[in-house]
């Protein structure tokens, strides 16, 4: 007991600017004496030291109790810092279910943005099932798109990463796949010369068109319409394609194109597709002419 009163009387002569020091290192440590003594001797739990709060130190070094007893007296389990963003991201990027789970069961936002993506982005990223759980659980949006210029979902990340557990949860919990209006009465009129004019925009430089020329970063698309999907030789494609049965159809084509992360997550092809109804048909009236002999329409 005299032990206690003195670090209590110790920690009331301390200048608060030492109090806040004092307090982040025991948080650092989860020693949960010297963060009692701070916060009775007026430490603010909540003082982010420039960098972050005794929380997000607490939850970055995995202190379960510490972290409860800062919830306990206060800290905001949303506040965000300088070296990582709120508290459950680094829970998330620890895989800490226990750290995650307290957070959110004390008001952590689920869709927290950390950067360009979102907490649960990071759990599927780390393969954690049980913490994209908890997630989605808690209300995380199981159709969130990173904000860079991929536009990736969880789903995407999951397919692409091959965690297949966390793919069929993340289907059965209203991941979308969304899927463009059937175009095959629309071909006949295609502008083909503005397709060409588009494919040498926007996909020459990963693709050849001509027979023979191989492969660029994606696979030659020489009579591309009516061919195996996936069966370019030697080329490495994503499990979703090696997947996905059956030949290149016109449909099938619109359906990949319109936006391949959303229509079809899992793809090495990560960009933003072609929304434009018009553009796209365009684009497939002449991808069907890179053919000897092209695929009659339907």
């Amino acid at each position: 007991m005299r032990a206690g009163m003195l670090l209590w009387i110790c920690f009331c002569l301390i200048p608060l600017t030492s109090q806040a020091a004092a307090i982040h290192d025991a948080a650092k440590k989860g020693d949960m004496a010297a963060i009692t003594a701070a916060l009775d001797a007026g430490a603010n739990v909540n003082d982010p030291d420039g960098f972050a709060t005794p929380l997000y130190y607490a939850v970055s070094r995995q202190h379960l109790d510490a972290a409860k007893l800062l919830i306990d007296r206060g800290a905001d389990v949303n506040a965000g810092s300088k070296i990582g963003g709120p508290p459950l991201k680094v829970a998330v990027a620890k895989n800490k279910l226990e750290l995650i789970t307290l957070l959110l069961a004390h008001g952590a936002a689920p869709n927290s943005a950390v950067g360009d993506q979102t907490v649960l982005h990071e759990a599927v990223r780390h393969g954690c099932l049980d913490c994209v759980k908890a997630l989605v659980e808690a209300g995380a949006d199981v159709n969130a798109r990173t904000a860079d210029s991929f536009a990736r979902t969880p789903l995407h990340l999951a397919r692409f990463n091959e965690y297949s557990e966390i793919s069929d949860y993340l289907m059965a919990h209203g991941a979308a796949l969304p899927k463009p209006a059937p175009i095959a009465t629309n071909l006949a009129a295609a502008a083909v010369e503005k397709g060409r004019i588009y494919f040498g925009k926007n996909c020459d430089g990963c693709h050849n068109n001509e027979p023979g020329k191989g492969s660029k970063t994606g696979p030659n698309l020489w009579e591309v319409v009516g061919r195996d999907k996936a069966s370019v030789p030697e080329f490495n494609y994503s499990k979703t394609l090696r997947d996905w049965e059956g030949a290149w159809t016109y449909e099938d084509l619109n359906t990949f194109l319109y936006d391949p992360v959303l229509t079809t997550p899992g793809v090495r092809m990560e960009i933003s597709g072609v929304p434009d109804e018009t553009e796209r048909v365009n684009l497939i009236a002449y991808l069907r002419t890179l053919s000897d002999k092209p695929i009659p329409l339907p």
